[in-house]
């Protein structure tokens, strides 16, 4: 088979490919991902990822860096908070890398790597919603939800007897349920 995949060149290509090749690693193995693994995966050479991240938990933290961007702009760009976690939702259900590699850093947390609290997507989603202590607990369900699903997903449809064929349709009922918990939050 020849591979038809252009091997990055310059800075903001290697760099993309790198985060890219990471997040999917770091979310199938965690912190014990290997760089020569996501090297080959970007099609980089290894001393490229130092060059442009340094060690393996700053490559971590970069990945992290842009998933929280990336989860700040959707909830920026949003007209409301419900819209927001809608698609926040929607989004990880198809890509869970985020979530996936908090789970294994919670879970196998080493000394020297911790997570950084800082949550922008969330903080500004508060924002949006004020300091109502109900609408602050929807938030907390709707990310329990969204949290829970990405890791379980594929057990919890198979412990309550549905099908994969079922998991769309699941999906879109429990985007439906984020919504009435955000617009209709819990009192």
């Amino acid at each position: 088979m020849v591979n038809t995949r252009t091997r990055p060149t310059g800075r903001d290509q290697v760099r993309a490919a790198v985060l890219d090749a990471a997040a999917r690693h770091f979310s199938a193995r965690g912190p014990n991902a290997s760089l020569r693994d996501i090297a080959a995966d970007a099609d980089v050479n290894l001393g490229l990822i130092h060059r442009h991240f340094g060690n393996k938990d700053d490559l971590l933290q970069a990945v992290l860096d842009e998933q929280r961007r990336a989860g700040t702009d959707l909830v920026t760009a949003a007209p409301d908070a419900a819209t927001a976690v809608r698609e926040i939702f929607e989004e990880t259900v198809y890509k869970d890398q985020h979530v996936r590699i908090l789970a294994w850093l919670l879970l196998d947390e080493e000394e020297g790597r911790t997570l950084h609290h800082e949550y922008p997507a969330i903080a500004a989603l508060r924002a949006k919603i004020g300091d109502d202590p109900d609408q602050q607990l929807g938030l907390v369900a709707a990310f329990t939800l969204t949290y829970g699903w990405s890791v379980f997903g594929a057990q919890l449809l198979d412990a309550f007897g549905y099908s994969s064929e079922d998991r769309n349709a699941v999906e879109a009922r429990l985007a439906d349920l984020i919504d009435r918990i955000i617009t209709q939050p819990p009192r």
